[in-house]
């Protein structure tokens, strides 16, 4: 480590540490209001910006709880479950018990003090304490040591990570837009009929003529794998389908091809992805591939049909209070409306919008790694910026 560089404790360089509450769940006029409320759920190891959260709660619940309300721009850490996560709000929002807001004083960058928590990522997790659920005190979060360099190299660290992130992101919103348009386009065509030609077609009991009812039980062939979620490879070659957001990684391979992988229970229950490529699946994740008289060509079609049919509906389990779950005949019985030819055209259409997601989702994965690889040489001055 350079002269210049000196190696301090966190607790050194914040002026506060904010912790959160949860409003009563009981309370109705506790949720559902205009504040964003951040619980772990919403964080994900790669996501350091976060502009909204699955909940949110009213006035009335944050005035009644040990809730604060954390205002944008400021570094958020987990210290229960999720440890040494971090990002940054990009709108104010309050955070739940679990999470603790790093108020920093004028000695350290706000970005770079983000760094450095996502740097010290495992050194945190390998802290936790605790049988069922890992944590860690404010003690042992302040007693962590940090590499703390001038002001000027902190602030130039930080924005060559962060042009990183702000490539991801940009490629994300490109996802997010692709995405749409292959969503509201099978909307037009199969929720509300506006297909090619719908105008001289007869509709009767909600079915056109010429059209059907199918299953995905008829389409395809609905799996589960075999692995705890804890079975991942740090180094694996193939992604490993758990019900988390992101996959971990595996050095086996369940299938080969295009699939829908869902998510079987927990707190993203219900969620719909495409995959096309070897992969592997935990036990309580469900992929949909195809049957040997279904051509590959049509698995972009029943994408996007659970996407727009079965997920919406199925988000947050059909079972199970503590832990909520799905069973295969919530996916085998799903039902969808076709057509071969309208089917055919729309498919190839999404097919188009999946390669490009799949080019980009690639992109991403080489951005991610080169800035990991960087991210340690960084910030332990082993690279003169």
């Amino acid at each position: 480590m350079k002269e210049e560089w000196k190696k301090v404790k966190l607790g050194e360089v914040l002026d506060s540490i904010i912790g959160g509450g949860t409003p009563s769940k009981s309370v109705k006029n506790y949720w559902n209001g205009n504040l964003y409320w951040c619980s772990v759920k919403d964080m994900s190891d790669d996501i350091h910006y976060l502009e909204k959260t699955e909940d949110t709660i009213t006035e009335e619940g944050l005035k009644n709880s040990t809730a604060n309300l954390i205002k944008k721009g400021t570094v958020i850490t987990a210290t229960r479950m999720g440890l040494g996560r971090a990002f940054i709000n990009k709108v104010d929002m309050t955070i739940n018990q679990d999470l603790k807001a790093l108020i920093p004083n004028s000695k350290i960058d706000n970005i770079y003090l983000l760094w450095t928590i996502i740097a010290n990522r495992s050194v945190i997790a390998n802290q936790g304490r605790g049988a069922t659920v890992p944590g860690i005190t404010l003690d042992m979060l302040k007693d962590l040591d940090i590499n703390l360099p001038p002001l000027p190299t902190q602030q130039k660290i930080a924005s060559i990570l962060s042009a990183y992130d702000d490539l991801i992101e940009n490629n994300r919103r490109q996802i997010k837009l692709l995405e749409e348009a292959a969503l509201k386009l099978y909307k037009e065509w199969f929720v509300k009929l506006n297909f090619p030609g719908h105008e001289n077609t007869k509709i009767a009991d909600g079915i056109p003529e010429g059209w059907k009812k199918e299953k995905i039980s008829d389409w395809c062939r609905v799996f589960t794998g075999k692995k705890n979620a804890n079975q991942n490879v740090e180094k694996g070659v193939y992604p490993f389908f758990t019900c988390a957001p992101d996959p971990l990684l595996s050095n086996d391979s369940l299938y080969e091809g295009k699939a829908v992988i869902i998510s079987g229970n927990g707190s993203y229950t219900g969620r719909t992805q495409f995959y096309d490529g070897h992969f592997d699946l935990y036990q309580r994740t469900y992929a949909c591939v195809k049957q040997k008289a279904v051509g590959y060509e049509y698995m972009p079609f029943i994408y996007y049909s659970m996407k727009v049919l079965f997920e919406p509906i199925k988000m947050g389990g059909t079972k199970g209070a503590a832990i909520p779950y799905i069973v295969m005949n919530d996916i085998t019985d799903t039902e969808f409306l076709y057509n071969e030819e309208i089917c055919k055209k729309y498919s190839g259409f999404a097919e188009i919008t999946l390669d490009k997601i799949g080019a980009l989702k690639k992109q991403i994965q080489l951005l991610q790694l080169a800035r990991d690889k960087l991210l340690p040489k960084l910030m332990n001055g082993e690279i003169e910026v």
